[in-house]
């Protein structure tokens, strides 16, 4: 029998209750609870808090509040925030406005393995689906429901997974933090998120191209660890982050990360 390691669940928010209120439900109803989740904090209001506070009571597994100051759009760093807290020996990042099929967390440990780091995809509820679940309607999140795009990422199909575990293996930079899965101790030894990339993009580019550097290989979960992403306005990337990803190739440790490495002898 597979010896399942402790999951930490990682899921970032900023000021959306409503979807995180969809997300959680949807972690209360996996069929592995995690062994925590921790909710990373980008400087939400007390709306945020109180959601949380409430779905703490009766939630299965222990919910964590790692919450920073609103000083602007820092995913890296809030990420950060919360593996300084982990408690688990695997962690598996999401966004706080995904649901996620009910196998999700599963599949993550089950493909846990010691050398590799895991990434998935993800399909998207459009404007309509969302707002209607959003308002309190019934959730449906199956590859036929109504209002998804990207289907084929919808698909769950586990007895194709070990098939797919090479795919887009042509594009060793691919993937998102929005479904990524990887050892704490190896999250440890790159450092973590690198801290100066502020604003929307490369953060997830960026620690993958770490991870690849420390050695580790990359599966990609296609078929199992399905997700579906709430509509949600695209950001704009951030043009200074692709010069500190590309200053960041050839390193495996970023500077300012889980630890301040200026500071560390």
């Amino acid at each position: 029998m597979q010896h399942l390691p402790k999951i930490s669940l990682i899921a970032t928010t900023y000021n959306w209750p409503d979807a995180l209120r969809l997300c959680i439900e949807s972690i209360g109803r996996q069929t592995l609870v995690p062994f925590e989740v921790i909710i990373a904090d980008d400087g939400s209001t007390d709306d945020t808090r109180t959601l949380i506070e409430r779905m703490r009571k009766d939630f299965p597994c222990p919910i964590v509040h790692a919450w920073q100051e609103d000083l602007g759009f820092r995913a890296a760093e809030v990420r950060n925030n919360a593996l300084r807290l982990c408690k688990g020996d695997y962690v598996v990042f999401i966004d706080g406005d995904i649901i996620m099929h009910p196998h999700f967390v599963e599949d993550h440990a089950k493909m846990a393995q010691p050398g590799y780091y895991v990434i998935g995809s993800r399909a998207k509820f459009n404007e309509k689906a969302t707002a209607r679940m959003l308002a309190g309607g019934a959730v449906q999140a199956h590859w036929y429901s109504p209002g998804i795009s990207r289907r084929m990422n919808a698909l769950y199909l586990p007895w194709l997974g070990p098939l797919t575990v090479g795919y887009r293996k042509s594009k060793p930079l691919y993937g998102r933090s929005c479904n990524m899965a990887a050892w704490l101790t190896d999250l440890y030894a790159v450092n973590g998120f690198d801290a100066d990339i502020q604003g929307y993009g490369y953060e997830d580019t960026d620690i993958i191209a770490r991870l690849n550097n420390l050695g580790l290989k990359k599966k990609f979960a296609k078929f199992r660890a399905v997700k579906f992403h709430l509509h949600h306005r695209q950001k704009e990337f951030v043009e200074a982050n692709k010069q500190i990803f590309r200053d960041n190739l050839t390193v495996t440790a970023c500077r300012h990360g889980i630890r301040n490495l200026d500071y560390v002898e």
